[in-house]
């Protein structure tokens, strides 16, 4: 066997392997009642994630977010997005459970619901990775066909199972980040339907904006679908209310229109930015801290 194909086989049988774990996880956890499920996978991330490496990073970011606080303030925080991660694991296998039940509570103007609901344009979602982040979809109206932009796992049996789970929250499917999704999404949004992106992550290739005083960059797509197409563009964000319940809110965002479309989408992608920059000061153990915000910015946290 050449030494190509054998790294091919054990690839494909660590996948099967991943997987198989990956079942057994949701039928476990599907078994218990939610609640139950996101307090103990709660509790289990408390507990052990602290122990690995990404536990450091966590703490820089705080630092970097936080100069003002003190350690043990900090990893308070640390403790409680750590306690969120788990909840959110838990229920994303009982998403199906908890869409549209009584454990979510829609806190959206109606004003804005109407307007975007009969309009006829298509809408812009923008949400960051806080509380049980997914749910946030659940308050758009069903008949503009949410659309939900993900990055795909590498494995691709796990991939297809968590795709297959998401779609009642998503009823207007899934992309993946590839080469035709941007054209894709216009397409969607042009036919007055709605897509949901995650915008609060660093973007390699994004635009320079700044989040908690910091330098670093962000994905300006979400600003430039908005701009193009003159369509509405609403952040939207979920609070957790204690254990698996869950509140919606959602805010629409202003953005200019000029002789200069670039430094539009600029503008916008900074009001994206500092809106969940906010958010987060409020509830800072619901954000996932665990990304590399400031990575390649040259930003080191105080006292290092």
């Amino acid at each position: 066997m050449s030494p190509r194909r054998s790294t091919s086989t054990m690839r494909q049988l660590r996948y099967r392997l991943e997987h198989a774990v990956l079942i057994g996880a949701a039928s476990i956890l599907r078994a218990l009642p939610a609640e139950v499920a996101s307090s103990m996978m709660g509790k289990l991330w408390e507990i052990f994630a602290p122990r690995t490496r990404r536990h450091a990073r966590v703490l820089k970011n705080l630092a970097i977010a936080f100069p003002e606080m003190s350690t043990a303030e900090r990893e308070e925080i640390a403790r409680r997005q750590w306690n969120n991660l788990g909840r959110t694991f838990a229920e994303t296998f009982s998403a199906d459970r908890i869409a549209g039940s009584e454990r979510v509570e829609v806190k959206i103007d109606p004003e804005l619901l109407e307007r975007v609901r009969s309009s006829g344009e298509g809408l812009v979602v923008v949400g960051s990775h806080s509380a049980n982040w997914e749910i946030a979809a659940l308050a758009i109206p069903a008949e503009l066909e949410t659309m939900g932009l993900y990055q795909a796992l590498k494995n691709p049996l796990s991939d297809a199972y968590i795709t297959v789970m998401r779609r009642r929250v998503f009823p207007g499917g899934l992309l993946s980040k590839t080469h035709s999704t941007p054209r894709r999404v216009m397409a969607h949004v042009r036919a007055g339907k709605a897509v949901a992106i995650l915008a609060d992550h660093r973007e390699g290739k994004g635009i320079p904006v700044t989040f908690f005083g910091a330098p670093t960059t962000a994905n300006p797509f979400p600003a430039m679908v908005a701009r193009r197409l003159r369509v509405p563009i609403v952040a939207g964000r979920v609070v957790r209310n204690g254990g698996a319940r869950f509140t919606v809110e959602a805010t629409e965002l202003a953005y200019p229109v000029s002789d200069d479309p670039t430094a539009d989408v600029a503008v916008l992608t900074q009001t994206i930015q500092s809106t969940f920059e906010g958010w987060i000061r409020e509830r800072p153990g619901e954000w996932m801290w665990v990304h590399d915000r400031w990575k390649g910015q040259n930003v080191a946290p105080p006292g290092a």
